[in-house]
């Protein structure tokens, strides 16, 4: 396994930030089973015996395609597709000392190369086969981006406490996440609420009561399975405002 720098500026970068724990570990782990280009198969199966080869037994293939879609929320990761079939992900500004004279895996095609964050979110959605149980809602933070192109680059409003509250979510509620979403650099967009709005449904909760534990929790979104073990969820009881106890 080769051998890694890791550097301090890891500690205070603002993408790595948005990580939970269990995403942050995994792409500390991935950072390790990368070749000195940064690159690797973006099989979760694979991912999960080369990142955790001694915890089979405690993480699943869902696991890995959940963090590994953070880790792309957060543009610290590109997955995409190559010509012999498979899909394979590439660390974004891995910066290490190139010691290869070549990768061991297909470099990404050129639109995928491409800065452009338009041309990148299109190759991350032809490669969303790659992960299992995944959604791409890809969220880049615009301080990566160059001013010159955001300058030239149109994009609709994001949501605010009104589009929420047309949704059922309480005046309360809707203030605190919206806050919550700019306090993580992730402008809430139609898209991604209507990733929440799914999940909340797949989870059995109303839109309220799942924005109300993103609030609670400190997360900028939610997923159905990561309630799965709220046993008030499977047998009905919830507080006053809906929330599975």
């Amino acid at each position: 396994m080769p051998s890694r720098v890791l550097r301090d500026g890891i500690l205070t970068s603002p993408r790595v930030a948005r990580l939970g724990w269990a995403e942050e570990v995994f792409y500390r782990r991935l950072m390790s089973v990368v070749d000195d280009f940064g690159r690797y198969f973006a099989d979760p199966g694979m991912l999960r015996a080369a990142c955790y080869p001694r915890q089979l037994s405690k993480v699943s293939d869902s696991d890995i395609g959940k963090w590994l879609t953070v880790c792309v929320e957060a543009a610290l990761v590109r997955v995409y597709p190559a010509e012999d079939g498979e899909r394979y992900l590439e660390l974004l500004d891995f910066r290490q000392q190139v010691r290869a004279k070549a990768s061991k895996f297909p470099q990404p095609p050129d639109d995928c190369k491409a800065p452009d964050v338009k041309v990148q979110s299109t190759c991350l959605a032809d490669a969303q086969q790659a992960l299992t149980d995944v959604h791409l809602d890809v969220v880049v933070d615009e301080d990566d981006i160059p001013a010159r192109q955001r300058a030239g680059r149109s994009a609709s409003p994001p949501l605010g406490v009104g589009d929420l509250e047309s949704e059922g979510v309480t005046a309360e509620v809707a203030q605190e996440f919206i806050a919550l979403r700019k306090r993580k650099r992730a402008p809430l967009t139609p898209l991604a609420l209507s990733g929440i709005r799914r999940e909340a449904d797949l989870a059995g909760w109303t839109l309220d009561a799942a924005l109300r534990r993103c609030v609670e929790r400190g997360w900028q979104g939610f997923q159905a399975s990561w309630v799965q073990n709220d046993k008030g969820s499977l047998r009905g009881d919830v507080d006053e405002h809906g929330v599975p106890l």
